[in-house]
C-alpha cells in the first residue's frame, strides 16, 4: 500500500505540534544559538558529551527548545540512560523525527500515538514521513517542495517516453527548484543536458545557463550543508569528469571564504581538505573545537583567517540523529557497567 501522508496524520494526530512560525519565533539570540550548534559539534567531532551536556543544559527548560534539548538528550546518554531516554520519548511524542530514530523502532511503537502508525504503515515510512514534515517547518532543513516532489518521484517516472529528456512535469519542477537557487536542481538540468549529444540551440542556451547558475550558488555557498566530496574529482586529472560542476583556483578560494563567512561547517572542512591537502593534518572542525592542539603551522594561519572571516556568525553543522546504542550496551552490561559507571562518575566531576 502506497504511504498516504493525509490519511496517517489525519487518522492518527491533530497536526503537528510546532508550526513553522513557533519554529521561526525563537526566544534565543544569535550567542544562544551559537552555543547550541557549538554543542552539536562537540557530540559530533569532538565526541565530547560532557561539553555538550554543559553548553545545552541552561536552554532545556524551555520547550521551544527542540534541537537543545535533543542534543542534552543525546549527550546525556553516557552518563544517564535513564533521563535520557525519558527526554527522547518526550521529544518523540513531541514529533521530532531525530529523537524518534535515536529513541528506535522498538520504543518508537509502544507509544500511544504511534502504535497503530506502526501497525498500518510501518515504522520506516512513519519515520519517514515524519522527518518529511518537520522538514516542511524548520527553516534550518532548507527544505524545497519542488526538489522534494522531485525527489519522491520513481526514475522511471522521471522521464519521457522518448526517454530523452525529462517528462514535462519533471522538467518545470527542476526549473522551479533551480529558480530558487537549489543547487541539486541546477546540477540535475545541466548534468541531463551535457548527455545530450546534439543540443539544439535552445538546449546549449539552458545547458549554459544552467550550468553557470550551479556553479554560482556554489561559489556563493548559497546552500548550506552540501555534499561537495565529488570536488575531489575537479582536483585530480585521472578522476576529471567533464559533466561535474568544478571551480578554478580562484572561484574555490571564493567559495571557502564564502563558506567561512556563512559558518557552514562541513562545507569549509572538506573544501579546505581539498585545497590544502598537502599540509592538512588537523581537521577544521577540531580546530573549532580546541584551538591549542595545533600550536604552529601554516594551516594554523588559514584556519585563523576562517575564524576571522567568520567574524562571530557562529559555525553550524547540518543536524542528524545520535546513535545511543553503544551507550544502551555499556550501561546494561553486568560484567562493565560497574567500571563504567565509575569512569563515568570521575569523567563527569
Amino acid at each position: 500500500m502506497k504511504f498516504n501522508s493525509i490519511l496517517i496524520f489525519l487518522f492518527l494526530f491533530s497536526g503537528c505540534v510546532y508550526s513553522r512560525s513557533e519554529i521561526n519565533k525563537s526566544n534565543l539570540s544569535n550567542d544562544d544559538l551559537k552555543k547550541i550548534n557549538l554543542a552539536n559539534i562537540y557530540l559530533e567531532y569532538g565526541k565530547d558529551n560532557k561539553e555538550a551536556i554543559k553548553l545545552t543544559k541552561p536552554y532545556i527548560k524551555n520547550n521551544d527548545n527542540i534541537f537543545a534539548r535533543y542534543i542534552y538528550a543525546s549527550a546525556l546518554a553516557r552518563y544517564d540512560l535513564k533521563t535520557s531516554l525519558e527526554m527522547l520519548k518526550t521529544l518523540t511524542n513531541e514529533e521530532y523525527p531525530y529523537a524518534m530514530e535515536t529513541y528506535g523502532k522498538k520504543r518508537t511503537c509502544k507509544l500511544n500515538k504511534y502504535k497503530n502508525a506502526c501497525l498500518k504503515y510501518g515504522y520506516d515510512k512513519l519515520l519517514s514521513q515524519t522527518y518529511l514534515d518537520w522538514r516542511k517547518i524548520d527553516p534550518s532543513e532548507q527544505y524545497n517542495e519542488f526538489y522534494q516532489q522531485f525527489l519522491d518521484t520513481p526514475w522511471d517516472e522521471r522521464i519521457n517516453k522518448e526517454h530523452t529528456w525529462f517528462n514535462p512535469k519533471i522538467d518545470k519542477l527542476l526549473r522551479q527548484c533551480a529558480n530558487d537557487n537549489v543547487f541539486q536542481c541546477a546540477n540535475e538540468l545541466q548534468n541531463g543536458l551535457y548527455f545530450i549529444n546534439k543540443r539544439t540551440p535552445e538546449q546549449e542556451k539552458d545547458y549554459q545557463y544552467y550550468r553557470k547558475l550551479a556553479k554560482k550558488i556554489l561559489i556563493n555557498a548559497d546552500n548550506l550543508y552540501l555534499k561537495i566530496d565529488y570536488m575531489d574529482r575537479c582536483f585530480d586529472k585521472s578522476k576529471y569528469r567533464d559533466n561535474d560542476i568544478c571551480l578554478t583556483k580562484n572561484e574555490s578560494y571564493t567559495m571557502l571564504t564564502n563558506l567561512a563567512k556563512k559558518g557552514d561547517l562541513s562545507g569549509y572542512h572538506t573544501l579546505s581538505f581539498l585545497l590544502y591537502k598537502d599540509i592538512y593534518d588537523f581537521s577544521f572542525p577540531r580546530y573549532v573545537l580546541y584551538p591549542k592542539l595545533l600550536s604552529s603551522s601554516k594551516l594554523k594561519d588559514i584556519f585563523d583567517n576562517a575564524l576571522k572571516l567568520n567574524n562571530g556568525v557562529g559555525w553550524s553543522y547540518k543536524k542528524k540523529n545520535y546513535n545511543i546504542e553503544p551507550w544502551e550496551k555499556l550501561h546494561n552490561d553486568e560484567s562493565l557497567s560497574g567500571f563504567f559507571n565509575k569512569v563515568n562518575k570521575l569523567d563527569s566531576e
